[in-house]
């Protein structure tokens, strides 16, 4: 009777906190998952235009021209060049920020601000911004050409941008995972004679690889969506095209609205992997740990 009881009121919980989290799953569900199964027929056609209802069948044909196609594959190699840059990045420049910001004071607290604010800029206006320090500020100061029009540095300069927009986010999630370590752990291992090194490899390492996996799987999927820096600073660069952007030139430029779905497809099916994958290591770091 009295696990019945446990059990009733844990349902209970589990219910309430699905409710708080519901309007969200609907939203999500309606504006994402929904469309993106609805998609998922119309990459086996020869679909041509959003507002067009002629279509026939091909099979994989689409699947098969994307994997050959030459643009195609340039494209996703610059998303993955913008991601790994872009990941990196972030990762560490705000994993080293939680580090030094860590103890809340006056001035960690407005640090932590200033970090954080460029993450409220929106993504657009962030680039452009910064298109016109690349472009007039920079480039006389040190006399170079803007790396924004430079083929060989137009992905590190974009993926600098993401980098600069979002290591404030991943600095408050490691910020959080920090403060959450017992300091109890921090005093025993220092009774035993473990150095700072000794202390953050077996103490804080392991217990922040939950939020290692949290940044590291939202930043690879905002990577491999990388659509606003490229459409704002580098519109007509093929050296900054990338997968998102051949997804919207096929369906709204081209009028190859199955081809771009089923580029859309690839790409969505790639994240997944990859999420999986980067989840698989690090719980298995975190279990050795």
């Amino acid at each position: 009777m009295k696990s019945f009881h446990i059990s009733r009121k844990n349902l209970k919980t589990h219910g309430e906190n699905l409710l708080f989290v519901l309007p969200a799953l609907l939203i999500f569900g309606f504006v994402v998952v929904v469309p993106f199964i609805q998609g998922i027929p119309y990459s086996f056609t020869n679909w041509k235009s959003v507002i067009s209802d002629n279509y026939d069948f091909v099979g994989l044909n689409n699947y098969i021209t994307l994997i050959t196609n030459k643009y195609f594959q340039e494209a996703f190699l610059h998303t993955f060049h913008f991601t790994i840059i872009y990941l990196v990045g972030a990762n560490v420049l705000g994993l080293m920020l939680a580090l030094l910001l860590n103890r809340s004071t006056w001035y960690t607290n407005l640090a932590r601000t200033l970090v954080f604010v460029p993450f409220t800029v929106a993504l657009t206006s962030g680039a452009t911004v910064w298109s016109y320090v690349y472009t007039d500020v920079i480039s006389p100061l040190f006399d170079v050409i803007s790396p924004l029009g430079v083929s060989k540095t137009v992905i590190p300069a974009m993926a600098a941008i993401a980098i600069w927009r979002d290591m404030g986010y991943c600095m408050m999630i490691y910020i959080a995972a920090l403060q959450s370590i017992p300091g109890d752990y921090y005093d025993a291992a220092k009774v035993d004679g473990a150095g700072w090194w000794q202390r953050t490899k077996r103490i804080t390492f392991p217990l922040l690889v939950p939020a290692i996996i949290s940044n590291v799987t939202l930043l690879v999927a905002w990577g491999l969506k990388c659509f606003d820096y490229p459409m704002a600073v580098a519109r007509n660069m093929d050296a900054a095209q990338t997968a998102a952007m051949y997804v919207y030139d096929n369906i709204f430029g081209f009028n190859k609205a199955g081809l771009g779905q089923a580029a859309a497809i690839i790409i969505t099916v790639v994240l997944m992997i990859l999420t999986y994958v980067i989840t698989g290591v690090c719980n298995k770091l975190e279990v050795e740990a």
